[in-house]
């Protein structure tokens, strides 16, 4: 099975947080249409979609606190590309980027934990299920 890569994240990262990029702006990049929302310099909210608006990726960077907030993704992998590279950008030791919102992970979580303990449910499925969700966990 071929695994996507997602090094096109990486290079839109780059360019999100050069000093000369606008963080109000609209461009396409790697046949997306990202747009960059910002009412102040310290902060961008983050809108990638595909050109049919169908596969979106959401989230938002303090560079202040450097806080990486997630409020939608298609599957962890994007969503782990855009750590690394936000990461391998700003982590300098004694700071380090913080994940402070991973909505698409926490929806997840929320639906898979009621069934856990629940004899209602297949235990073992749940419980394997639940434990690969916590494996995707953004550290």
């Amino acid at each position: 099975m071929k695994t996507k890569k997602y090094n096109w994240l990486a290079r839109l990262i780059d360019r999100i947080t050069k000093s000369e990029q606008p963080n109000n702006d609209y461009f396409e990049y790697y046949g997306h249409r990202v747009t960059l929302q910002s009412g102040t310099r310290d902060y961008v909210s983050v809108n990638v979609a595909d050109m049919d608006y169908r596969h979106q990726i959401d989230f938002s960077f303090d560079y202040w606190t450097k806080e990486l907030c997630f409020e939608g993704y298609n599957e962890y992998e994007e969503r782990d590309a855009i750590i690394r590279a936000f990461r391998r950008i700003y982590d300098e030791g004694w700071e380090e980027v913080s994940i402070g919102n991973d909505e698409p992970w926490e929806e997840e979580r929320k639906f898979y934990e009621p069934m856990l303990d629940n004899d209602e449910y297949d235990q073992d499925s749940i419980k394997r299920k639940y434990g690969e969700l916590m494996s995707h966990k953004a550290a």
